[in-house]
């Protein structure tokens, strides 16, 4: 079992309506955490779960919302939005459970340094018309704790993408299109200098409709 002590503090301002300026700041100390290893084998990898001796993982967050109006009469209806988190854990294993791991100190798996979540909106005035534009990347991470002498399995940054549309097409119906994942970045798993894992999952395309009553 895996115990946590977690500290959370928050700050948080509303300058206006729909608009919000906040940065919050955590800490987390573990005892006993559990972490994925990846033992060495002479066909297709093994995986396995090791209590480590102790990890801690501090970070901050800011998150921002603004609506675009003061840019200029061209931006009226217009909302930009940023979410940035960074992150810094640090996780000690024991060596002494008959694996003899990579690093004896190092990230948490499925830890990223940073996360990044930032986009627009647009609304006209009755909130018929909308759009949002997402963008998201996240930080290289481990995905399996490698035993000597395999380095780690790390999921590399990729960059996302996603567009969404709202819009009336005539009396009470409507439309929407949804463009999820418009870079079609590869999904990356390197060990050392190999890429031992890779994909590309496409880009995916909605249309729909709806009837106001």
């Amino acid at each position: 079992r895996t115990l946590i002590d977690n500290l959370d503090l928050r700050w948080e301002w509303f300058p206006d309506a729909e608009e919000v300026v906040s940065l919050g700041v955590f800490a987390k100390r573990f005892q006993d955490p559990i972490e994925r290893v990846e033992q060495a084998t002479s066909g297709a990898y093994q995986a396995t779960f090791q209590n480590a001796l102790s990890a801690q993982n501090f970070g901050a967050e800011l998150e921002l919302r603004k609506r675009l109006g003061f840019v200029g009469g061209w931006a009226r209806g217009l909302t930009g939005f940023v979410n940035l988190t960074v992150m810094d854990s640090r996780v000690t294993l024991d060596t002494a459970r008959g694996l003899t791991v990579t690093d004896r100190e190092r990230r948490m798996v499925g830890q990223a340094p940073y996360v990044v979540n930032t986009g627009v909106t647009y609304a006209n005035t009755d909130g018929r018309w909308t759009a949002t534009l997402l963008y998201n990347r996240v930080g290289e991470r481990i995905v399996a704790a490698g035993v000597v002498p395999l380095p780690n399995i790390i999921e590399r940054p990729r960059d996302v993408v996603d567009l969404s549309l709202r819009f009336p097409v005539t009396g009470a119906l409507s439309a929407r299109i949804d463009a999820r994942n418009l870079l079609d970045a590869r999904y990356r798993f390197t060990q050392g200098t190999l890429e031992r894992e890779g994909w590309n999952v496409g880009r995916t395309f909605q249309v729909g409709f709806s009837v106001r009553p």
